[in-house]
């Protein structure tokens, strides 16, 4: 019974642990900060 118990607790730490790490890791994609934060140009000083 206790040995259920550990198993299943440990499962679902795993499952949170697995979807803060794949939230937070498309959180901070720094590709999309190019794509929609395009750099100023030159020419409009």
């Amino acid at each position: 019974m206790q040995t259920g118990v550990l198993i299943g607790m440990s499962i679902i730490l795993g499952l949170v642990a697995v979807f803060l790490v794949y939230y937070i890791g498309t959180a901070l994609d720094s590709s999309d900060s190019n794509t929609i934060d395009e750099l100023p140009s030159e020419s409009k000083k």
